[in-house]
C-alpha cells in the first residue's frame, strides 16, 4: 500500500509569540494521525536558540514522525507595507509561503491556535478548480466592504463579497506561484498601505477574491464562540483571535482551556509576565467600565441620528445592544463560565509520546 503524502504545515513566529507557537504545534502534531508523518514548517522572525532547541525536542517527544524545519525570513520585504499587529511586519510572514517554501500545498496555522481535530483531514481536501486557497468565513469581518469599501471599488470587487479569517488556510503554493501571488501581494501592501485594515488578511481577500474555497467553521473557530457554547464541546482548530492567551488575563473557558493545555504540553504560562498583568488590569477595567458604555452608546446613537448621520447611529447603536446584553447576561455567565472551569481543569488532552517508527 502507498505511503499516504506527508502532511506539511506552516507557521511563522518571533520570541513574542513563542508560548503560542509551542502550543500550536504541541497540540497540532497530537492531534494528527500517528500513523501519518508531518513536516512543520517554521518561518522564523526571531526565535532565540533556546527556543528553537525547546520546540525541536517537543516535535520529537510528540512524534517520532514529525520533521520541524525553521526558515529565515527577511522582513524588509514589506518596509512599504503598514506595521501590523505589535508594530511589526511579522503579520505579512504567511505572504512569503509560496516565496520560500518549494512545496505543492500545505496547512497554515496562526500562532494563537489550538488544534483538536487531525489537520490530515484538511491536507486531504483537493480544491475546486480554480480555488487557490481553502479558508474559513470570518465571523467579524464579514464582507470585503467591512474591511475596505473605497478598496473594493477601487478594484471593481463586490462590496459585498465575502471575506476570509487567514489563521487556518489549506494552500496550494504550486497555483500561487503560478498566479504570482507574492510579487502581487508586496505590490498591493505598498500601494493601498493607507486603505486596507487586516494586512496581510486583506491582500489574500482582495487579490484572491473568487479563488478562496469555503470550509466548515470547525477549522478555525473564534475562542469567542467557544465561549458562548453551554459545553466545553472541542473537535475543532480553536483561533485566539482577539487576544494572545499567553497574555490572556480574562477568565474565560477559551482562557483557562489555554492555560490548562499549555501546562501539560511543558510549558505553564508566567502570570507575573507584566503583559499578562495589564491584560488582567484592562479586563477589570472592561467590566467596570460596562455600565457607564452601556449608558452613553444608546445617547451617541441619538444624536448622530439627529445630525443625519445614520451610518453612525447605526454603529453605535449596535454597540449599545452589545454592552447591554453583556450586563444583562453576568449572572447567567458567570456560573456558566465557573461550571465550564470546573471541567476544563480535568482535561486530559494525551499529549502522547508516539511509538510509530519512521
Amino acid at each position: 500500500m502507498r505511503e499516504l503524502e506527508s502532511v506539511v504545515l506552516a507557521l511563522t513566529s518571533d520570541e513574542g509569540y513563542f508560548p503560542g507557537l509551542y502550543c500550536a504545534v504541541a497540540s497540532a502534531l497530537s492531534a494528527v494521525e500517528p500513523a501519518r508523518k508531518v513536516d512543520v514548517k517554521v518561518l522564523d522572525g526571531g526565535l532565540s536558540q533556546l527556543s528553537r532547541n525547546t520546540l525541536a525536542k517537543l516535535a520529537e517527544r510528540i512524534s517520532k514522525r514529525a520533521r520541524l524545519d525553521f526558515v529565515k525570513v527577511d522582513l524588509s520585504i514589506f518596509d512599504q507595507a503598514a506595521l501590523g499587529p505589535g508594530q511589526s511586519h511579522m503579520a505579512y510572514c504567511r505572504i512569503l509561503l509560496p516565496h520560500l517554501l518549494d512545496v505543492p500545498r500545505l496547512i497554515y496555522l496562526d500562532c494563537d491556535v489550538l488544534v483538536f481535530r487531525d489537520l490530515s483531514q484538511l491536507f486531504d481536501i483537493e480544491l475546486s478548480g480554480g480555488k487557490f486557497v481553502a479558508a474559513v468565513p470570518d465571523f467579524e469581518t464579514c464582507s470585503l466592504a467591512d474591511d475596505s469599501r473605497g478598496l473594493a471599488k477601487a478594484m471593481k470587487l463586490p462590496a459585498e463579497g465575502a471575506y476570509f479569517n487567514s489563521g487556518v488556510m489549506l494552500m496550494n503554493l504550486d497555483e500561487l506561484r503560478k498566479h504570482h501571488f507574492f510579487q502581487r501581494a508586496v505590490e498591493f501592501l505598498a500601494i493601498w498601505k493607507s486603505d486596507y485594515r487586516f494586512h496581510d488578511q486583506s491582500a489574500l481577500n482582495f487579490l484572491l477574491h473568487a479563488h478562496i474555497e469555503e470550509l466548515p467553521d470547525h477549522w478555525n473557530r473564534p475562542s469567542w464562540r467557544f465561549d458562548a457554547q453551554p459545553n466545553n464541546d472541542l473537535d475543532c482548530v480553536l483561533h485566539y483571535t482577539t487576544c494572545a492567551p499567553w497574555l490572556g488575563g480574562a477568565c474565560t473557558p477559551s482562557q483557562i482551556l489555554f492555560e490548562r493545555f499549555a501546562e501539560e504540553a511543558g510549558l505553564p504560562i508566567n502570570r507575573q509576565l507584566s503583559g499578562f498583568k495589564e491584560s488582567i488590569r484592562l479586563n477589570f477595567w472592561r467590566n467596570a467600565l460596562a455600565p457607564l458604555r452601556a449608558l452613553t452608546f444608546p445617547i451617541g446613537s441619538f444624536l448622530y441620528g439627529i445630525a443625519g448621520k445614520k451610518e453612525k447611529s447605526a454603529a453605535y447603536n449596535k454597540v449599545a445592544r452589545y454592552w447591554f446584553d453583556y450586563i444583562r447576561n453576568t449572572p447567567t455567565r458567570r456560573r456558566l463560565y465557573r461550571r465550564r472551569r470546573h471541567e476544563i481543569i480535568k482535561m486530559k488532552f494525551g499529549l502522547r509520546t508516539s511509538s510509530v517508527s519512521s
